[in-house]
């Protein structure tokens, strides 16, 4: 049984260390988002194309509809880790 804790231990530590590199990966698009919607909005100011910037945003949103949806997965796969060390301990 200590075995059995021990692995589903480990998977927990796993999964909340790719949760923390995850959460690192959606802060650093929200910054590159942020940098790149103030870029276009001077440029917009002062009359200049900005296209390319529109694309970078839309890449932006993009990426981190993809990041928070493995963020929402990870996060149900750590409540079910909890859960089972849990009811491993239980027994």
């Amino acid at each position: 049984m200590q075995n059995k804790i021990q692995a589903v231990d480990v998977q927990l530590h796993m999964a909340v260390k790719a949760l923390a590199v995850l959460q690192g990966e959606i802060t650093c698009n929200l910054r590159g988002l942020i940098k790149t919607a103030e870029i276009l909005h001077k440029k917009e100011e002062a009359g200049e194309e900005a296209n390319h910037l529109l694309e970078m945003i839309s890449d932006y949103l993009t990426e981190l509809n993809e990041l928070f949806e493995r963020r929402k997965n990870l996060s149900a796969q750590i409540e079910s880790l909890k859960k089972t060390e849990v009811g491993l301990i239980k027994h």
